[in-house]
């Protein structure tokens, strides 16, 4: 059964897939292809004051590939965001014999 853990205009996380809607073509990310989440703060140049100047940016890779999967300027639709990821990442299923953490170093 598919489980939905946040839902927006701007992004959809569910048990199976990342979905993010960026004006044009939904693009989707199977959460089972998902790893090594990243946060990113971004600074915006000062010379352009009609930009936000401070930019949330979640990462992952992908597939192999590096990918931005979300990006807000409001911090707490970024945290609902990210920790949506974050239960859908902790159910997803563990292949035989793999636990859940890495090892560090």
């Amino acid at each position: 059964m598919r489980r939905v853990y946040y839902r927006s205009y701007d992004a959809e996380i569910t048990s199976e897939a990342f979905i993010r809607e960026t004006g044009g073509e939904p693009e989707s990310f199977a959460i089972a292809d998902i790893g090594d989440v990243a946060i990113k703060l971004v600074e915006r140049n000062w010379w352009e004051p009609w930009r936000p100047k401070q930019v949330w940016v979640l990462q992952a890779r992908y597939q192999g590939r590096q990918v931005t999967l979300y990006e807000s300027r409001e911090p707490r639709v970024f945290n609902m965001v990210t920790r949506a990821l974050q239960r859908a990442l902790e159910e997803r299923p563990k292949p035989p014999g793999q636990t859940p953490f890495r090892r560090w170093g």
